[in-house]
């Protein structure tokens, strides 16, 4: 970095006194880090790049703090190369470090007059494991996120890229980052129409949604996309009802509007995951009667179809896929009543250009007595699984050893139940 990179940066650095007495303990760490052993500085490098190097390392919570010390402060940790370096070393802490898993949960608010609306309540929860792998640590941090909701409608998940996640609460798309308490509403669609209020009058409705970032034009990216059919009665019947091909849309968020793009779907096709993002693509588990995997390429635009891997032991169905190490992981399981025990396999995908894909079996889980469904790998080696009773635990694969992981009371009463791993970053929505 050069000297002229962060010009602002020097009036902040002057500024001590008033620094030291609003964060007196972290701004003298700083200064000190950056000044002392001048040697160790290489020769264009300066003592602030030094404190530039360290601010990036913080979490979210103590740069929003950090930014009301000084403008020059503002200024640069509002800075498109800042909100980068900081994204970059945020993800390389999350391979290394402790996982964070957002939680989402909703309660309902009964009023004197019998009247209700939901009350949101967002969790993250931090996992660390100790290096003999025996010991397991978390704690529970309460977010307050004001959603723009309506009142009969909880908050779903359905994707969450670069620290940004996607949710949608009734009508509303809203894209939110917890770490910096910013959310953005997306304007309405350009495809979902009012009810239809006669025969052969279209029906839109809303069927599944995926969200990540198009590494070629630098945008994050919405796509939703539109079940559409007609009635051939008045009354509007179920087996009146004539299935239309699906429509799809996406939204930039350079140009905060939506755009009709082309989709070649079966018209049974059925999808209620969160969209998992990976390397320029994200990726939805959907069926038509048989399951298999849509995946839509972020610059290009183009959905495809991805199958799944066909040599499953008999018995075996896939439910939901996620992430493991920068890879795209399937889930198959089956149940066996007569026991109580759920089995489950674990395939990763090997390699995947946009057309072709291949599959290697990670795993066999089980049977585990208890055990309703894995929810994402935290680790490489620790599987986060939901038990039968809507506890969570962690399985390790190497030893088989089960952990329970106590929640407090206050995380109890979980309706959406998503194992989403999240990195805390400073990318803006607004």
């Amino acid at each position: 970095m050069s000297r002229q990179r962060y010009p602002v940066l020097r009036a902040g650095l002057a500024s001590t006194a008033a620094c030291i007495c609003i964060y007196p303990t972290t701004y003298v760490f700083l200064i000190l880090i950056a000044s002392k052993d001048k040697r160790r500085v290489h020769e264009n490098e300066t003592p602030e790049d030094k404190v530039v190097e360290i601010l990036s390392r913080l979490p979210p919570k103590s740069l929003m703090r950090f930014k009301c010390i000084h403008k020059s402060w503002c200024t640069l940790i509002k800075s498109p190369s800042f909100v980068a370096k900081h994204l970059s070393n945020s993800m390389d802490n999350n391979l290394s470090s402790s996982t964070s898993i957002v939680l989402n949960r909703s309660q309902a608010h009964i009023f004197p007059d019998e009247s209700w609306k939901y009350e949101i309540l967002w969790s993250i929860i931090n996992l660390s494991i100790d290096s003999d792998k025996h010991n397991l640590h978390y704690d529970v941090e309460e977010l307050n996120i004001p959603f723009p909701m309506e009142d009969h409608h909880p908050v779903l998940i359905h994707g969450c890229c670069n620290g940004i996640v996607c949710v949608i609460t009734g009508k509303n798309v809203v894209l939110c980052n917890p770490g910096i308490r910013e959310f953005r509403q997306l304007p309405d669609s350009c495809l979902l129409l009012p009810h239809p209020k006669g025969k052969f009058e279209l029906e839109t409705t809303f069927q599944a949604m995926g969200f990540g970032y198009d590494c070629k034009a630098k945008q994050y990216k919405v796509v939703r996309i539109i079940e559409n059919c007609e009635y051939s009665d008045d009354e509007q019947t179920y087996y009146h009802r004539i299935a239309l091909p699906h429509t799809a849309e996406v939204y930039t968020m350079a140009s905060n509007s939506w755009k009709e793009i082309k989709i070649d779907i079966s018209r049974k096709t059925y999808s209620w995951s969160c969209s998992v993002y990976l390397k320029g693509f994200f990726y939805l588990y959907a069926t038509d009667g048989k399951e298999y995997i849509l995946s839509f390429d972020l610059g290009n635009e183009i959905f495809r179809i991805i199958q799944f891997p066909t040599s499953r032991e008999s018995g075996f169905s896939f439910d939901y896929i996620f992430l493991r190490n920068e890879s795209l992981v399937s889930f198959c399981s089956r149940f066996d009543p007569s026991e109580d025990s759920q089995s489950c396999e674990i395939w990763v995908m090997d390699d995947y250009d946009g057309v072709k894909s291949s599959w290697t079996k990670l795993l066999t889980v089980g049977p585990l007595q208890g055990i309703k469904q894995p929810l994402t790998f935290w680790k490489s080696d620790e599987l986060l699984m939901l038990a039968s009773d809507g506890r969570a635990t962690s399985y390790n694969c190497s030893t088989r050893n089960l952990k329970y992981i106590h929640i407090p009371l206050t995380v109890s009463e979980v309706i959406d139940f998503e194992a989403l791993i999240y990195v805390e970053t400073i990318v803006p929505i607004k």
